[in-house]
Order: structure tokens, then sequence, then C-alpha cells
């Protein structure tokens, strides 16, 4: 095993990245330490990063490398002297085997979590859109915020019902659904969007109850 293979099964990237200084929700979301980042853009899970806003992504090693500013191979050596990683003593064939069944199931858990975290945003903006940009009067046109609102707000609802209360499968069926063909990384980088005007127009939905 060469030392990039044993430092990915000796730290994992979220580990990096909070031992690097870098708050982590439960969510798996981060300020971006790659661009000037308001809102948390950057999703990190165990074996990877990536920033729905600025595009950088990789695994531990790329995060370390962009993060210190080195090359990928001192990157390596980083992680091994910042974690204690003793490279003369790979790990086992049994221990890649359980590892990588574990990095399976995190990785299910952490789609399950992204998927929820977007479209409860995504719930939030448009419950503040239905009541802020609600028609005052019969004769007022429709904002289009609020017409989206109307549309999108109920389904959003139901899918995170499920993600909260539902069995396994109907969970894996909606995660599966959102994140197929892109859908649920563009829905997330529109978010970035909705939430940088808001603040630019001095009113950030992210802060609205």
């Amino acid at each position: 095993m060469n030392l990039f293979e044993t430092v990915k099964y000796g730290v994992n990237c979220r580990e990096a990245v909070e031992r690097y200084g870098i708050e982590v929700d439960r969510y798996g979301k981060a300020l971006c330490p790659f661009h000037d980042d308001r809102y948390p853009s950057l999703y990190v899970v165990d074996d990877h990063y990536y920033c729905f806003a600025c595009g950088a992504h990789g695994d531990v090693i790329d995060f370390a490398a962009n993060l210190f500013d080195l090359p990928l191979y001192e990157a390596a050596q980083r992680l091994t002297a910042d974690f204690g990683i003793d490279t003369d003593s790979p790990p086992t064939k049994e221990v890649l085997k359980k590892r990588r069944q574990q990095t399976e199931a995190q990785q299910l858990m952490e789609n399950e979590r992204l998927c929820f975290s977007v479209l409860s945003d995504y719930a939030h903006v448009l419950r503040d859109w239905k009541v802020r940009y609600a028609p005052q009067s019969p004769d007022e046109p429709v904002h289009a915020r609020f017409a989206e609102a109307c549309h999108n707000l109920d389904q959003m609802e139901y899918y995170l019902d499920i993600l909260c209360a539902g069995g396994a499968l109907e969970r894996a069926e909606v995660v599966q659904q959102q994140m197929a063909d892109g859908k649920l990384d563009r829905l997330r980088r529109r978010l970035d969007e909705i939430h940088k005007e808001e603040l630019e127009d001095g009113y950030d939905t992210a802060d609205v109850a």
C-alpha cells in the first residue's frame, strides 16, 4: 500500500476538515475556506468534500493540499504527521474490507442527510416567500416567488416527511430521485444564489424562523 492509500484509510475527510479549524454542522455543511463564503457551501463527508459555490472538491489529500498550498505528496506527509499515521504498518485485508463496508453504509447515510438538508433549506425559503410575497389585494399581480412557493412547498414537505418518518426503502427512493441527473446539486446552487441575493438586499431567509 502506498502513502496515499495509507493516508486515505488512516484519516477521513471530515476529521481533517475539523482538525484544521473548520466547523462542520450535523448536516455535513461548512463555510468553504477556498472562497469568500458567507453561507455554508461546503459539503463534507468521510471520503470527499465538495463546494456547491466554487466547485472545489476532492479527497482528504486534495483538501490538505489546497488548504496549505502543498503538492499532493507533501500534503499526504503532513496528514501522516498531524494524525500520527504509521506508514510502516498498513492495515490488513480484513481491516480494509471492514472499512469499505463502513464507508458504503456511511455514504448512504450521508446522501440521505444531504438530501434532507437541501430540501429543508428550500422548504424554509418557500415558507418565507409564501408569506412575504403574498398578494395584498385581488388586483395585485402574483409574484413569481409566491407562485413558486405555492407550487412546490407541499411537495417539499411531503419529501421531508418521508425522510423523517418513512421506511428505509421509501427514504432511499426519495434520495435516489433527488440526486438523479444532478438535480440536488442544481437546487443547492440555486439556494446559494438566493441567499446571496437576500444578503445583498439586506434580508436573509436563513435568519427567518
